[in-house]
């Protein structure tokens, strides 16, 4: 009776320790999808989708928790795909022959870009690097043009340098134009 008290107390031991060693290895994962969109150009056209992965699983640690850029660069890398990331390394800048860029006119700024969405929605955190993913988040990048007024803020002002109120010539002294 006490050999298998001890046996049944033993194989307790050994099916819950690898529950306890589960728990304490901080590592998480979340399962995803992902896309890169380009719009279509046209009403009534359809969008171009470079690549739709309905589950993607994504691994990190409780301290370094799996990101939106992870998820991204894991696809991109595992269909061997081309890309290219800000110059901080924040955020996907181009894939699919498509780079971000920016411009300026006297009116307005100009720009294109990889907008990225979470659940159709934008991320509070931001940059991609940062922004942590869980279980069925549906990612998108979509490929956008768009522009903005410029905002001056009025604190450079333009002087005339012809203006020249004030000057003495060099050639006189103080007392004499006195």
């Amino acid at each position: 009776m006490k050999k298998c008290k001890l046996l049944c107390l033993f194989l307790a031991v050994v099916l819950v320790l690898p529950v306890f060693a589960g728990c304490t290895s901080g590592k998480v994962s979340a399962t995803v999808s992902l896309k890169f969109v380009i719009p279509a150009e046209e009403e009534g056209e359809e969008d171009d989708v470079r690549l739709d992965l309905p589950s993607l699983t994504v691994e990190g640690t409780r301290d370094n928790p799996p990101t939106v850029l992870q998820a991204a660069e894991q696809a991109l890398q595992e269909y061997e795909i081309t890309y290219e990331l800000t110059s901080d390394g924040a955020s996907i800048a181009g894939v699919f022959g498509l780079k971000e860029e920016q411009w300026y006119d006297e009116e307005n700024g100009y720009f294109t870009q990889w907008r990225c969405t979470i659940n159709g929605e934008n991320s509070d955190e931001g940059r991609q690097s940062v922004t942590t993913i869980y279980n069925d988040d549906e990612i998108v990048y979509t490929w956008v043009s768009d522009s903005r007024p410029i905002e001056s803020t009025g604190a450079v002002e333009t002087t005339d340098p012809t203006d020249t109120t004030g000057e003495m010539p060099s050639n006189t002294t103080a007392e004499e134009n006195a």
